[in-house]
Formats: structure tokens, sequence, C-alpha cells
């Protein structure tokens, strides 16, 4: 009784998306209806489009622009929240300006990008960096102020520099929350690399979601849908077996 309960609650989790998946299926063929496709049509289009046509031609640019727009805006976000985290002149200069961009929405700031960097490449990274830098700004400051303060005085009674104090000890303090910054920036990347790239786009995911959903192509937006969710959940499952793997050490601090 007691192995077969084991087993029920770990099939559980699986149990509603199962009947989810089964239950498009059949609605899909009961009610024929144009805008619910069958699961095993848009299945179909998924193996045919983006397991050979579309890989190289639109899934590798957008990966490539989500890599970088994301590694530069959590850098960037790390050293201007490190910097404000640690020096109050600093979070009195830069401070007011940043809270007022943190306030507007990423997506709001497309067609100013398009006018100062056209359509290309460059808008569409920059885009995702805007997206990325607050989450992980906001973190790394909060991070850097909780860093104890006997800590970097026992640093200075060590005759640490002040670059060396931020290196060693704020720096080390603050990383639970850097990660889990970076960790809250990842989906809003993934949102802004699809939303940048329906804006004039020639390549990518989302000028591949807008031309199918242009002529039409239900099973075709579905199937970018499928693929964006599951990109999404591979993206967040492979951080977090590299902070489990890699940042144990930041649990005690």
């Amino acid at each position: 009784m007691t192995r077969l309960r084991a087993v029920g609650r770990s099939l559980l989790p699986i149990g509603l998306p199962i009947l989810l998946l089964v239950g498009w299926e059949i609605g899909g063929r009961i009610l024929g209806n144009v805008y619910l496709p069958p699961l095993s049509s848009v299945l179909g289009t998924l193996r045919e489009d983006w397991l050979f046509e579309h890989t190289l031609s639109d899934l590798l640019p957008s990966l490539q622009r989500f890599v970088i727009g994301y590694l530069a805006g959590s850098a960037l976000g790390v050293v201007l929240g490190i910097a404000i985290g640690s020096s109050r002149r600093v979070a009195q200069y830069i401070g007011p300006t940043l809270e007022f961009l943190r306030a507007l929405p990423a997506v709001a700031i497309i067609p100013v990008a398009v006018l100062a960097l056209g359509l290309g490449d460059s808008m569409r990274i920059s885009v995702i960096m805007f997206g990325v830098l607050f989450p992980v700004l906001v973190n790394t400051t909060t991070g850097a102020r909780d860093c104890r303060q006997e800590r970097i005085d026992v640093a200075r009674m060590y005759g640490l520099s002040r670059l060396a104090i931020i290196r060693r000890v704020v720096l080390p303090s603050a990383f639970p929350l850097i990660s889990a910054g970076l960790r809250v920036a990842l989906p809003i990347a993934l949102i802004m690399m699809v939303v940048s790239e329906l804006v004039g786009g020639q390549n990518g995911v989302g000028f591949y979601l807008l031309s199918s959903q242009s002529v039409f192509n239900i099973p075709a937006m579905f199937a970018a849908l499928i693929l964006l969710g599951v990109l999404g959940n591979l993206v967040n499952a492979g951080y977090a077996r590299l902070e489990d793997r890699w940042l144990k050490w930041a649990r005690n601090l």
C-alpha cells in the first residue's frame, strides 16, 4: 500500500499535463475547429519544421541573441549592482536614473531601440539586455548591501584595498542573491528575444511565429509555442542544475 502511494505521488505531477494533452488531441478531433488543431498535427509540424528546416535558419539565430543579450545584461547588472550596493556616492549619482529606467516596461524601449540601432541584431540584443539588467541589478544591490559589516571590518584590518574587499568579501556574500536574479532574468530574456523578433524580423522563433500567424498556419503557431515552452524549461532546468552543482558553498554564507 505504501509503495502504491509512493508511485501515485511520483506520477501525480505528470498526470495533469498528460490529461491536458489527451484532452487537446480529442477536443481537436471532435470539434474540428480550425483554431484548435489536434495535438498530433501540431507535433507533426514541430517535427517537420524544427528538427530540420528551421533549426539553422531560425532557432540558432534566436539562441545566439538570447545568450549574448543575457550574458551582457547580467554582467552589466552585476557590475552596477556591486557599485551601487558598495558605495553611497555611486548610489546617489546613478541610483535615481536607474530607478526611472527600471519603472519602464522593457517592451516600451523597442521603438527607441529601432530608431537608434535599426532592425538588426544589435537592436534585438539591446532589448534583451534591458530586460535582463534590472532583475540582476536589484538582487545584486541588495546582496551587496546585506554583506555583514564585521566581515568588511576584518578585511580592512588585514589591509585589503577597497577593490580587494569587493572582490573577496562583498561579491561572494552577494552571490546567493545574484544567482536568484540571474534565474529570474532567464525567462525575461526569452520573452524579450521573442518580442524583439516580432518587430521587423527576418529570422528567429518570433519571426516564425508571426509569419505563421500572417498566413493562418495555426499548427505552426502552436508548434512555435511548444518549442518556446520546451526551450524555457530546458534553460531553467540547466541553470538550476548548474546552481546546485557550483553554488553549494554559497548556502552557508
